[in-house]
């Protein structure tokens, strides 16, 4: 009887959060909150006895209520998956790499892998050895949680040496692990880092750590604050459940877990419009930055073409064009390339803004001498 009343009570929060909506706003999740488990189990009591189909809540019906209710409850704490997806390797690994302008390098780890972090290095001393000023660091990959020993490496190649980098405190420990920096930061200059709902466990903590550091300006959407290590184990042969085993936190012991990160621009990209992005082929910068249309002119007259005459003839008969083609743009990064183009232009142009507070006056007219009478 305990038993059952246990699997009830864990059941009723399910069965009673799809209460309707109050008029004061509050739903049926609230009012579950505020009941004792008396209530709740005198609730079940009644349902079980007078609910008019009383014969479906059977003890293999409660028991799946409250599992699905618990893992509702629990949210990024724990995921039920098949057994098959749990183990699907990567098809995409590896540091996507890209000069999006002279000044602009762009890196995206695609996996989180472990040797991503020594790719990443090689990168980025070839950056630093063409005097690469600025960097765009992509952590929106959508990839299963990883090893935070991974995060520990890339974060690494920015933090100095002997620096906390985080700590992941384990449950039922009272001492928690620490990750340190053991070698020196290969980049040190102005960094941007992208990140959106989708960013994994090990690219929140970067994001988080290089933030708190105030090492790197955060562009995108905010996080799930998934900032957890994930434990997997097998429930049969076909299913398994993955589940929150350790939190991480920051150097002040501030936790993220549930609660995400707010980046210091907010700009919502689309998650359907990223992934295509993403599964292209093509360079970067073909979603970064537009394509002009060809026109009939001076060179086009030399040449003796006529692109637009060509394209008319070609969407006569039938043929989709390129330029035809919807185009889908990475808002995200084109703004923080906007932001980093922008400072340095400014910083070439050498401009001296008005930093005193003495105000200058304008100049007095100068007087008007009234011409004199010209004498016969």
């Amino acid at each position: 009887m305990k038993t059952m009343l246990a699997w009830c009570l864990l059941a009723g929060f399910t069965l009673a959060g799809e209460l309707p909506t109050s008029p004061s706003g509050e739903g049926g999740a609230a009012k579950v909150e505020e009941v004792s488990q008396t209530a709740v189990q005198a609730a079940f009591q009644i349902l079980r006895s007078e609910y008019i189909r009383g014969g479906d809540l059977t003890f293999d019906e409660l028991n799946r209520a409250a599992f699905q209710g618990l893992l509702e409850r629990l949210d990024l704490g724990a995921e039920l998956m098949r057994k098959a997806d749990a183990e699907r390797p990567m098809l995409r690994r590896g540091i996507l790499a890209e000069m999006l302008t002279p000044e602009i390098a762009y890196l995206r780890p695609l996996a989180f892998a472990e040797e991503e972090a020594g790719q990443m290095a090689v990168h980025l001393k070839k950056q630093v050895e063409a005097k690469v000023p600025y960097l765009i660091l992509d952590l929106r990959s959508a990839v299963p949680p990883g090893d935070f020993a991974v995060a520990a490496a890339m974060l690494e190649l920015f933090v100095p040496r002997a620096e906390l980098l985080f700590k992941l405190k384990q449950v039922g420990r009272e001492d928690a692990q620490l990750f340190i920096a053991n070698r020196g930061p290969i980049w040190t200059q102005p960094l941007v880092v992208l990140v959106d709902g989708e960013t994994c466990n090990l690219g929140e903590t970067m994001a988080a750590v290089l933030r708190e550091r105030k090492q790197a300006l955060i562009i995108g959407s905010k996080t799930r604050g998934a900032t957890v290590r994930y434990e997997t184990l097998p429930l049969d042969a076909e299913w398994v459940l993955r589940f929150a085993r350790a939190e991480m936190l920051l150097a002040g012991d501030r936790a993220l877990f549930r609660v995400g990160l707010v980046p210091d621009f907010l700009l919502d990209l689309p998650v359907p419009v990223k992934r295509q992005i993403f599964d292209a082929a093509g360079p970067v910068k073909e979603s970064l930055f537009d394509r002009n249309r060809l026109r009939y002119n001076e060179a086009a007259l030399i040449a003796r073409k006529n692109p637009e005459l060509d394209a008319y003839i070609r969407r006569s008969a039938g043929e989709e064009l390129s330029d035809d083609r919807p185009v889908l743009r990475d808002i995200v990064l084109q703004r923080a390339v906007d932001m980093l183009s922008s400072r340095t232009h400014l910083q070439g142009s050498a401009l001296k803004w008005p930093t005193g507070q003495k105000r200058l006056e304008p100049a007095a007219p100068a007087e008007v001498k009234k011409a004199q009478p010209v004498k016969p």
